[in-house]
């Protein structure tokens, strides 16, 4: 992956902590270049985030 960004609706600390953890998970000590973005809503009332991301195929 070359790229994330992520949307997330009410952004806290807590909220901050789990995407690491995640991204940490998956991308080890080598995470992608990426954007948090904190926002009031997204497209449905339900939607807490929303993830843009880019990869790249060698």
């Amino acid at each position: 992956m070359a790229r994330l960004g992520t949307y997330i609706v009410d952004h806290d600390h807590a909220k901050l902590e789990a995407l690491l953890a995640v991204i940490t998970r998956i991308r080890g000590d080598q995470p992608p270049a990426q954007t948090l973005l904190g926002v009031a809503a997204l497209a449905l009332p339900d939607m807490l985030f929303e993830v843009d991301a880019l990869a790249v195929r060698p």
